[in-house]
């Protein structure tokens, strides 16, 4: 186990026969459904889970892993890893577990599918938290230029790296590119960048590793420079008047990824009926379930306990 690292509680695991293959999820608690989204794109639900565990005290909470990700099939054609699809997945989990609704807290990209499942699926959703996220290509664009920014004017050596390889036809989605930008990029998600952070113990199963063939397919050939692939020209704030579940907007002050800046646009974007609530917490990043998860952990208790939609 990695120094400082949380070790999860016992989860249950479970899948689901879709016609797109299995579709994993792991479970704990009981009470009403919470369905968990994580980041990536590509990103497994496992390193939720020792975080999101204290919300198992009153909800059934449920880590998905979308297809193409964690312990869920692979797609043989990568064109198909969409938020679109990646929103039907809820909707197929929703009907297995044979719930009328269910909350949905979307982190970091997980929160684009739960936008675009909110709005597609309004009447199916009773409590909306969208924590740490973006709301389309124009935002992610902004985040990437942000962090491009910072590697030229922080890690010139780096970025001089960076650029030879791209001259060597290797692009951001490659290995050696990650590997390259990983130590320059990993401490910007924090409030605290200088300080050790606790992490997930590693489950040992190489599926909850990044699917790098995800990310690329939906951020393009070189995603840490310009938005390419399935979510090139996706925009949800349209979409957000349709969401009709009350909506809590979460950030850290400190979050490079989605600055309050964001948060505000998806909060004017919302319709008076999501009863948008914002809580931006002032000694975080991009994990405040981490960095002040006692906090995180009331406001969000606090917010599902709030009186669900009027159907």
């Amino acid at each position: 186990m990695l120094p400082g690292a949380v070790q999860p509680a016992a989860w249950s695991e479970h899948r689901i026969a879709t016609p797109d293959g299995s579709l994993a999820y792991a479970s704990m608690g009981q009470g009403p459904v919470l369905v968990v989204l994580p980041g990536g794109p590509g990103g497994s639900g496992y390193g939720l889970r020792p975080w999101f565990r204290v919300l198992a005290q009153e909800h059934t909470v449920v880590v998905l892993d979308n297809i193409g990700r964690g312990r869920s099939a692979r797609l043989a054609d990568p064109s198909r890893y969409t938020v679109e699809r990646d929103a039907e997945d809820v909707e197929r989990l929703r009907r297995h577990l044979g719930v009328a609704t269910l909350a949905v807290y979307g982190h970091s990209y997980g929160g684009l599918v739960a936008q675009a499942y909110a709005s597609r699926y309004p009447q199916a959703v009773d409590h909306l938290v969208l924590g740490n996220t973006l709301h389309g290509a124009r935002s992610w664009q902004a985040q990437i230029d942000h962090f491009e920014a910072q590697l030229q004017r922080h890690h010139p050596e780096r970025w001089q790296a960076l650029q030879t390889l791209r001259e060597q036809g290797l692009l951001s989605g490659s290995r050696e590119v990650q590997g390259l930008l990983g130590e320059a990029f990993a401490p910007l998600y924090w409030a605290d960048r200088a300080a050790s952070h606790p992490k997930a113990a590693p489950s040992g199963d190489p599926r909850d590793a990044l699917n790098l063939d995800v990310y690329r397919a939906m951020l393009g050939p070189d995603p840490e420079r310009r938005v390419g692939g399935t979510l090139a020209g996706v925009e949800l704030l349209p979409r957000l008047k349709a969401v009709s579940a009350p909506t809590l907007l979460l950030t850290g002050r400190y979050d490079p990824v989605a600055p309050p800046q964001v948060l505000n646009e998806m909060r004017e974007a919302l319709g008076p009926q999501a009863r948008a609530e914002t809580e931006v917490f002032e000694q975080s990043g991009h994990r405040p379930f981490i960095e002040q998860g006692a906090a995180w952990a009331a406001r969000v208790q606090a917010f599902l306990r709030s009186p669900a939609a009027q159907r």
